[in-house]
């Protein structure tokens, strides 16, 4: 069984120059993709997620497969 680790992040606003927490949480991957080097993780928050099967990710997590009619 495969886990991914999920993390708050704090994101630092181009306009304000202020840094601010995401009200969601993503994996490192994720972070870094969409937000660059400059995503801080903060500790203290990681949730744990358990994957069934080598084809699952991350992503079949935030929905309910649907269900077959």
């Amino acid at each position: 069984m495969n886990a991914i680790e999920l993390w708050f992040w704090e994101l630092k606003e181009e306009l304000t120059g202020k840094w601010r927490r995401t009200t969601w949480r993503m994996t490192e991957e994720d972070a870094r993709i969409r937000h660059g080097d400059d995503a801080r993780k903060i500790e203290g928050t990681p949730e744990v997620r358990r994957c069934s099967g080598p084809d699952d990710n991350h992503m079949s997590h935030l929905q309910p497969a649907r269900k077959e009619k």
